[in-house]
């Protein structure tokens, strides 16, 4: 009956938005964690957005959503490629999902700050983030989406931190 299968389908979304939440949680659990590892960050950069961009049919080049500005060099950084990975789709993903349409919009930018520091910066041309939001964005279980777990800033804040990074979020002027 097609009541009883959309109610299945219903129930076998919410049990795969469930294991999702369930797994971002064991991801930021205290567990015994490697000691980070020296990794070119510029690499895993590279390769990450050049992935996020085929996941989200952006073609990469001057006409792109998506424009990268990152160093010649390599750029060091202790941190798990993975983890790193993990955050940068996340920035990514909130990014794009915010941002216009023109070339530009979401700009992902990689420095070296001086020996010891890189600094990853993400950012979108959509409209600000109003204060009360804003004060909230990297608390567990807090999203503005129905859909969200309201994990994602708050398990890339939990990764910052356990490489001993730190992560913020930053008006951009005029957005």
């Amino acid at each position: 009956r097609p009541d009883q299968q959309r109610l299945a389908r219903m129930v076998a979304d919410n049990v795969r938005r469930l294991q999702r939440i369930v797994d971002d949680v064991m991801e930021v659990a205290p567990a015994g964690t490697e000691p980070p590892q020296p990794i070119d960050a510029r690499a895993v950069v590279a390769a990450t957005a050049v992935d996020w961009a085929r996941t989200n049919n952006l073609e990469l080049g001057p006409q792109s959503r998506l424009r990268t500005e990152l160093p010649e060099p390599p750029v060091g950084a202790l941190f798990d490629a993975d983890q790193l990975r993990r955050v940068l789709v996340n920035l990514l993903d909130n990014a794009l999902r915010h941002a216009g349409e023109a070339p530009g919009a979401v700009v992902l930018r990689l420095s070296a700050r001086d020996e010891a520091h890189a600094v990853l910066q993400v950012l979108s041309d959509g409209p600000a983030i109003p204060p009360e939001i804003e004060r909230h964005l990297f608390e567990p279980f807090f999203s503005t989406r129905s859909r969200g777990s309201g994990l994602g800033l708050y398990i890339c804040r939990e990764l910052c931190e356990r490489y001993g990074a730190s992560i913020d979020f930053r008006p951009r002027p005029g957005a």
